[in-house]
């Protein structure tokens, strides 16, 4: 986790820092290019000058290519160590070249094997500062040995002084990073308590909740703010309220758990990070927190849980402070969670799902929009379409139960295994019953793998007796499942997948439901199907469909 959280922190000195550096490399290029141009002109009457002369202007055209780059782009890219380690091999690349061309070892020339050195300890981490010391030292062996042009006494001395200079690169280096931790640590952190500020703790939770997006995780933000905290300041002065303000977060480290994170969000508000944990754990710690509290310090507190109420800290902490105002005035919650909200938090929860099965495809996102195609041709109303495709995009979020070693099997289920798989629908329309204002999506989920014939799951519901949304999302998720490449198979045509809904359309699917879809793909009419009390009647067909 700490791993995760460090990669969602920018830090915004160095990248100022890494963005000018990107220009002084560019200039010194320049600098070092016609300096080395000027010298060959001058000793023209020695070998390989045109050889030297198109090297350096090789060099020069190279600085003018990286000025047109983006560089703050670049900078702020995963990729950015790899750009300049490999900027700092071309220049050793030509460095090498033009030793070689001027006569090996002796040549002045040699003296450019300092730059990348040198620039490297600028800004390059230590690992890559030590990297371009060695390839440096390595390179001028290399030409001492195959090309010589000076004595060995003069080639070892001027070794060593290379591998100096690269040693204490290597060691500026090393206190840059020592400084920028030590920057970044007094940056995100309270002079007064030691726990996180407002900044340190925003882009914590901002990484934490990213990284538990990924995995399909759940967390919850809780704020807590001391109640009648300015009588102390007034009536024992400020030593006594830094003190109090100091014990709070001392009482709050020691009742949560070592992962959790603490900040201090205004002069008496502090915020709480539970990662990794399920919403009635962590109301179980908040109650532990206000109980410690208690003692000294009194709080009112808000508190808003990940994913279920939003997917964005801004989101959770507006949720959580209208809680906290709820509580310190006695008044009921209420739902403050609108329909962008919602369909936020729907989209991101199906992404999440999506990324465990196949990160290539959008599985979600494609079943609610032939959901709502299929609607649209069924006669739906304007505003049941974004209900259903909240729920054709939330089909899944079941499968957060169902492990990677069962969900993403190459081979056939078996049946223990199949019946572990069958328990998501309803796990689905668990987690969206908790949100108000969705009951009804929920049983639509809940009943979206019910076949038309009853054979289906997980109440075994047939006919009009199944939801009509639920009979869509079966059709449009099984139409998707088919045409997408699957662990265990590769993609389908999208004929293919129509000749097995009409083959089955009267008893796993709606025969309405796969004729609408067929009329919105403007493919062939559904042959006439057996009725629904005959396919009742009939064992499930010995190949079925196989949804997502």
């Amino acid at each position: 986790m700490k791993g995760e959280v460090d990669q969602g922190i920018v830090d915004q000195s160095a990248v100022g820092m890494r963005v000018a550096t990107f220009s002084a490399g560019i200039w010194l290029t320049y600098v070092v290019c016609v300096t080395s141009a000027i010298y060959v002109v001058l000793t023209w009457e020695r070998p390989h000058r045109v050889l030297l002369l198109g090297a350096f202007g090789a060099g020069t055209l190279g600085g003018v290519i990286a000025a047109q780059l983006p560089r703050e782009r670049i900078v702020r890219s995963r990729f950015r160590e790899v750009f300049f380690f490999g900027w700092s091999l071309l220049d050793l690349g030509l460095i090498v070249l033009a030793t070689w061309a001027d006569g090996g070892t002796g040549s002045p020339v040699a003296l450019t094997f300092f730059i990348p050195v040198v620039f490297a300890a600028m800004s390059y981490p230590l690992g890559s500062v030590l990297a371009v010391a060695g390839l440096s030292v390595a390179s001028y062996l290399m030409l001492a040995v195959t090309a010589g042009g000076a004595g060995w006494a003069y080639e070892a001395l001027f070794a060593v002084m290379l591998a100096c200079t690269g040693s204490m690169s290597a060691w500026q280096a090393r206190n840059h990073d020592h400084q920028r931790a030590a920057l970044m640590d007094v940056s995100r952190a309270d002079p007064l308590t030691g726990c996180l500020n407002r900044r340190g703790f925003e882009e914590r939770a901002v990484a934490e909740i990213s990284a538990a997006t990924r995995r399909a995780g759940q967390g919850a933000v809780l704020v807590l703010d001391i109640d009648h905290f300015k009588p102390v300041n007034d009536r024992f002065g400020h030593a006594a309220g830094d003190e109090l303000l100091r014990w709070v977060v001392e009482t709050i480290r020691e009742t949560v758990r070592p992962n959790d994170a603490i900040g201090r969000i205004g002069g008496d508000e502090f915020a709480v990070l539970f990662a990794d944990i399920a919403p009635t754990d962590a109301l179980d710690s908040a109650a532990r927190v206000t109980a410690a509290l208690n003692e000294r310090a009194p709080c009112s507190l808000g508190m808003a849980s990940f994913p279920m109420d939003g997917v964005e800290l801004e989101e959770l902490m507006r949720l959580a402070d209208v809680r906290l105002y709820a509580s310190r005035h006695g008044r009921p919650d209420r739902d403050v969670t609108g329909p962008t909200e919602r369909l936020s938090w729907a989209a991101t929860l199906a992404h999440a799902v999506d990324m465990r099965m196949n990160a290539a495809h959008e599985h979600s996102r494609a079943v609610a929009d032939l959901a709502v195609s299929i609607a649209t041709e069924l006669g739906w109303q304007p505003d049941m379409l974004g209900m259903l495709r909240m729920a054709a995009m939330l089909h899944d979020i079941g499968k957060v139960t169902v492990p990677d070693e069962i969900l993403c099997k190459p081979g056939r289920l078996t049946a223990e295994e199949f019946e572990h798989m069958k328990g998501h629908s309803v796990a689905g329309a668990e987690l969206v019953s908790r949100i108000e204002g969705l009951d009804v999506i929920a049983a639509w989920i809940r009943h979206s793998h019910e076949s038309f014939d009853g054979s289906g799951y997980p109440d075994g519901l047939r006919g009009e007796a199944i939801p009509q949304a639920s009979r869509i999302m079966l059709v449009a998720d099984a139409f998707d499942a088919i045409t997408s490449t699957r662990p265990y198979r590769e993609a389908l045509s999208s004929e293919h997948a129509c000749e097995e809904l009409k083959r089955h359309a009267g008893s796993q699917f709606d025969p309405a439901c796969v004729q609408a879809l067929l009329d919105h793909l403007g493919a062939r009419s559904v042959s006439e199907p057996p009725s629904v009390t005959a396919a009742a009647g009939r064992q499930p067909a010995a190949v079925r469909v196989t949804a997502a």
